[in-house]
């Protein structure tokens, strides 16, 4: 009969010495199955760069990188077998058997990497009408901060009130800073739960062959980001957000809006009533997003800038591009105005389709 060995009643500088020399992969595993151990483990600063999780029917797909090009990856399956590869001197472990759940994977390597959220969350296409989300519930609910809610490939039956996903959806609302739903959205009134939702920022992707969306769909959006990607957005119907928050009468924690519409976006139509005035274009240009300074890197040309000003001093630029993209930049009241750079800057993955 064997002995068990007692690593982790050595002392304390004789366990570190030995933590050190375990290879990545065994100091992970070390990590899952002990709490005590991960306390130490945590001391070596195996620091992550950012954690990805996929909901692919009854698997979940963990990714984690690290700054030092290390890629581990988990694939997590609902009857118990859990494949680890890692791209460190080509680590591999196939197939373990275990009875552990989901939850007690991914939250040991989120403390013992020292990440306190998850950087985005995607669920791709799956069965339409038995998803099954059943297995990935008691992870969703203990999830701590997720960045980027990423929903892929929806179609009519997704966002009814009634789908498996909605339902899966609404435990992870309260955690969720940013929700991009892309692909076949076909009836507005399915995403109004997602544009009142009290998130920083909510993309909207969908084919240009889809019709419906009105300014009554996307005028009740609480985000602070407001991203609008499709022919369904009209150049008269931004024209009239404006007027809205000209009269305070739309989203009061508007920041940014971008819209990208397939219509010729004209300067009288877009600025109809609005008494902008233009600005020059400075080629050095920045924007404030979210608190942070972002430098515009992009292909796209903005031909023109122009400020208005509501009635209680808040001002805001409008910018147009060349390939029918407008940006709508809130200026905050705490700041200086005058000592802003103008801007406008937008995430690549925006234009991805």
């Amino acid at each position: 009969m064997t002995t068990a060995f007692p690593l982790l009643r050595l002392p304390y500088l004789v366990l570190m010495l030995i933590l050190e020399q375990l290879d990545f992969m065994e100091r992970i595993a070390l990590s899952i199955l002990s709490k005590r151990a991960r306390m130490f483990l945590k001391l070596l600063k195996m620091k992550c760069n950012h954690i990805n999780i996929s909901l692919e029917g009854e698997r979940i797909r963990m990714e984690v990188s690290f700054d030092n090009s290390i890629e581990l990856t988990l694939n997590m399956y609902a009857n118990h077998y859990t494949r680890i590869r890692s791209n460190y001197e080509n680590d591999y472990h196939d197939y373990w058997s275990c009875t552990r759940p989901h939850v007690d994977y991914v939250l040991p390597i989120m403390d013992v990497t020292h990440c306190k959220s998850i950087k985005k969350l995607t669920f791709p296409k799956v069965a339409e009408y038995n998803p099954k989300y059943d297995p990935h519930i008691p992870l969703l609910m203990k999830l701590p901060k997720i960045d980027e809610l990423i929903v892929e490939h929806t179609s009519l039956y997704y966002f009814s009130p009634d789908s498996p996903l909605l339902k899966v959806l609404r435990i992870i609302f309260p955690v969720i800073s940013a929700v991009t739903i892309s692909d076949q959205v076909r009836k507005p009134k399915y995403t109004r739960e997602v544009f009142k939702g009290n998130f920083d920022v909510v993309s909207l992707r969908h084919p240009w062959n889809i019709k419906g969306f009105s300014l009554n769909d996307w005028r009740i959006a609480n985000a602070k980001t407001l991203k609008l990607d499709g022919s369904s957005f009209k150049v008269e119907n931004v024209n009239r957000y404006f007027k809205l928050w000209m009269k305070k009468k739309c989203n009061p924690r508007l920041e940014n809006l971008i819209v990208r519409t397939r219509e010729n976006v004209t300067k009288d139509l877009l600025l109809k009533g609005l008494n902008a005035v233009q600005v020059p274009i400075n080629a050095d240009r920045s924007l404030r997003v979210l608190g942070n300074i972002k430098q515009y890197h992009s292909d796209e040309e903005i031909l023109f800038e122009f400020d208005i000003t509501r009635a209680d001093g808040r001002r805001a630029t409008i910018s147009i591009s060349n390939y029918g993209l407008v940006f709508f930049y809130v200026w905050p009241f705490s700041q200086n105005q005058s000592s802003f750079i103008r801007a406008f800057s937008f995430i690549s993955t925006f234009y991805n389709s």
